[in-house]
């Protein structure tokens, strides 16, 4: 199983939040008690220590919230996420020549 952490934050799409929530919740990820925009996230079937797998849940989590980015048309979202014993991850959503794209962004302040 590949346990998954994840913080986000809508970027100039505060209007959209509600329905930003729901489709997560209908795509099974959990949100938090008391921390604002921690998910969590369980991939049973998939091998920590299998590349492939940790891949592909990388993976769906952007096709995710690509989805949602472009149903919802929201600016753009950030997000970090730790998956199982890998490295965190820091990602942004957003439009790369008129398409919502997944790209790689500092988790730290330079």
């Amino acid at each position: 199983m590949i346990k998954v952490l994840l913080s986000l934050d809508l970027i100039d799409s505060e209007d959209k939040r509600d329905e930003f929530y729901e489709l997560l919740r209908d795509e099974n990820w959990f949100k938090t008690n008391d921390v604002d925009t921690v998910w969590t996230l369980n991939f049973p079937n998939r091998d920590p220590e299998n590349d492939e797998d940790y891949k592909g849940v990388r993976d769906r989590i952007a096709n995710v919230l690509i989805k949602a980015a472009t149903d919802l048309k929201l600016k753009k979202i950030y997000y970090v996420a730790q998956l199982g014993n890998h490295e965190f991850i820091a990602r942004q959503i957003s439009k790369v020549d008129g398409q919502y794209k997944c790209t790689r962004r500092s988790l730290y302040p330079e």
